[in-house]
């Protein structure tokens, strides 16, 4: 953040974050609004971020945020903090490109 990069939240593990944390962008505010147990950088799989801008881009990649949609998948059994084991949540947020 503190180079000028901007990214958004495009996918969330809904046991760990609810829905209002999809397509927010990654701020001071997001960071601070983080469940204690929620890496800030995701780096457990909690969120997955598009970064649309920043000081290596030569202009900022333009977009809407589209549908919001709740997806649930077998868990692998490797992952064993979902509440329900059998299965695991997620929301997505869809980006939509904007031409100029």
């Amino acid at each position: 953040m503190d180079l000028g990069f901007k990214a958004i939240v495009i996918c969330i593990k809904s046991e760990l974050l609810d829905a209002s944390f999809v397509g927010r962008e990654i701020d001071r505010n997001f960071i601070k609004d983080l469940p204690a147990n929620v890496d800030p950088c995701g780096e457990y799989g909690e969120f997955h971020t598009f970064c649309y801008d920043g000081p290596i881009f030569n202009n900022p990649v333009k977009f809407t945020i589209g549908e919001k949609v709740y997806r649930e998948y077998k868990n692998p059994e490797k992952d064993t903090k979902a509440k329900k084991p059998d299965s695991m949540g997620f929301w997505f947020c869809d980006l939509i490109p904007v031409d100029e």
